[in-house]
């Protein structure tokens, strides 16, 4: 994948809003690790790539109008079993949808010490800002984020990671692993690299990534583009 001719390509269809497939994908070329994930159509692709990916499993489905998907239940978790890929295909296929309809089957990620949420705004001002912190279902409510406007350095990287509340979980709270800290501080790195490089990006929302204490996976990922300023 070549980013600057994927991203024109999307705006060029006046696609701004990239699936969560299409995202990771992204992410991957950069070097940031996804789980091992097939897109499908038919309930025959499905199977397959179920056996090819091995379980336990997670099916989602993937379409340009669903963005929030635990919402709409187009997430199914822990499947363990070629009967529960057919039910889960049936199901997520349900789901009212404007646009094409397509399955992701993705490896289910390890349990991890803690999710986190690493994203990207574009502030009027002073154009790109990372943000970093305790992310998953608690991410609204707990609010304990820091932010940085990019390109950052590892300097900064590292004061993201212990301006939050939430960095004792990061350190081994009550006796659990450390987390992979320099981990986060290369995917921070990576991420302040890819907005600053392509102005197309107007926003990214990596929620969860799971953290362990060797190395993190991005579980779910948005991309939101917008047309650079010289187009416009």
């Amino acid at each position: 994948m070549n980013i600057q001719e994927f991203l024109k390509d999307k705006l060029e269809t006046n696609q701004t809003v990239l699936t969560e497939f299409e995202s990771k994908e992204l992410l991957k070329q950069i070097g940031i690790p996804i789980p091992n994930h097939r897109l499908s159509s038919s309930k025959e692709e499905t199977i397959s790539a179920a056996k090819d990916i091995g379980f336990p499993l997670v099916l989602k489905l993937i379409a340009e109008d669903i963005v929030h998907k635990s919402d709409t239940g187009a997430v199914i978790l822990n499947i363990k079993t070629e009967t529960e890929v057919v039910k889960a295909f049936d199901e997520l296929m349900q789901i009212p949808s404007q646009k094409e309809k397509m399955i992701s089957v993705q490896k289910m990620a390890d349990e991890p010490i803690t999710e986190l949420i690493i994203g990207m705004t574009t502030d009027a001002q002073f154009g790109p800002a990372l943000m970093f912190g305790i992310g998953g279902i608690l991410v609204e409510l707990l609010e304990d984020v820091s932010f940085r406007i990019a390109p950052i350095t590892e300097y900064d990287a590292k004061e993201m990671i212990h301006e939050i509340k939430g960095f004792p979980i990061l350190d081994g709270y009550r006796g659990k692993p450390k987390a992979d800290l320099n981990a986060i501080v290369e995917t921070l790195l990576k991420i302040s690299e890819l907005v600053t490089k392509h102005e197309e990006i107007n926003e990214m929302d990596l929620n969860p990534v799971f953290i362990y204490d060797k190395g993190l996976i991005c579980v779910d990922a948005r991309i939101i583009l917008r047309k650079p300023d010289t187009e416009e």
